[in-house]
């Protein structure tokens, strides 16, 4: 008898506690959702109230700044980030060449970019034959691991499951899933290294730009502003650099995450915005629990 009550009892505990929880992340999910609705209200305000916008310096390229310094949002018990579209470089988009420059830029020897490199390609890739320095199935099955998914990467977390990319501290920053050609005013250097045609000068002649609160206005201008031999760096590979870098982003992923409780229960909404004239448009949104 007494085990039976103390079984009903951890029953009861368990339902009241799977209850509680239910109710939490319902809770969560309106706080997020009405946090993102608050930062939609702000960017669809700064554009509204934009006229006049000079190449390089529009309202849509500053989005996250607006966000960030909306009184709407001040008072809400949530979290939001804005980041722009490309900023992390498209893992699904970029080639090996482009990896391989990102990854040394990041330090890694010509050897390790290359494993790097090899071995994500092989995560993705159709078949089950591993390229000199990378990895398929075999080898991930030889110790227990997920064995690649063959198809485009889906989330920049599932980096963490490809050979060697756990010793890459904040490569969930630098690499992602989303599409989208570079902003050159918002990519961290290590992307911009990793730009056709981008050699060092051309990243530090950017990055002096930012720090004084300058924005490209135009890619060609940019390029020409360069010593002799990093112009003609970036104008022998000008036709891929424009058609993989923009001046400012082409799309913004706005995330919003609400939590209740302790431990918190955690509902995340993540939209990505186009510009549309004077509105941001939707065209993908994503919610999930943490």
């Amino acid at each position: 008898m007494a085990a039976l009550a103390l079984a009903a009892n951890l029953a009861a505990r368990e339902a009241v506690a799977s209850a509680r929880n239910r109710a939490d992340l319902g809770v969560a999910a309106w706080r997020a959702e009405a946090c993102l609705e608050r930062a939609r209200a702000a960017i669809t305000d700064s554009l509204a109230g934009s006229e006049y916008e000079p190449p390089g310096r529009t309202v849509w390229g500053r989005m996250d700044q607006v966000v960030a310094a909306s009184p709407a949002l001040a008072e809400m018990s949530c979290a939001v980030e804005v980041r722009a579209a490309g900023a992390a470089m498209d893992v699904n988009a970029a080639d090996g060449g482009t990896l391989r420059r990102l990854f040394l830029a990041l330090g890694r020897t010509e050897a390790g970019a290359d494993s790097l490199a090899d071995a994500l390609a092989d995560w993705m890739d159709a078949d089950d034959v591993p390229r000199p320095l990378g990895a398929e199935a075999a080898w991930y099955r030889s110790l227990r691991l997920p064995v690649p998914r063959n198809g485009p990467v889906a989330d920049a977390r599932e980096l963490m499951r490809v050979r060697g990319f756990r010793a890459l501290p904040g490569i969930d920053t630098l690499l992602s899933a989303e599409p989208g050609r570079v902003p050159l005013s918002h990519a961290p250097p290590a992307v911009l290294a990793a730009l056709p045609g981008f050699g060092p000068e051309a990243v530090a002649r950017l990055a002096e730009l930012r720090m004084r609160g300058e924005r490209v206005a135009e890619l060609a201008a940019f390029t020409q502003s360069l010593s002799t031999g990093a112009r003609d760096e970036a104008g022998r590979r000008f036709h891929e650099l424009a058609g993989t870098a923009v001046t400012e982003p082409e799309a913004w992923i706005v995330r919003a995450r609400g939590a209740v409780g302790a431990p918190p229960a955690v509902s995340v909404v993540e939209v990505r915005l186009v510009r549309a004239g004077s509105r941001a448009a939707i065209v993908r949104r994503r919610t999930w629990t943490e």
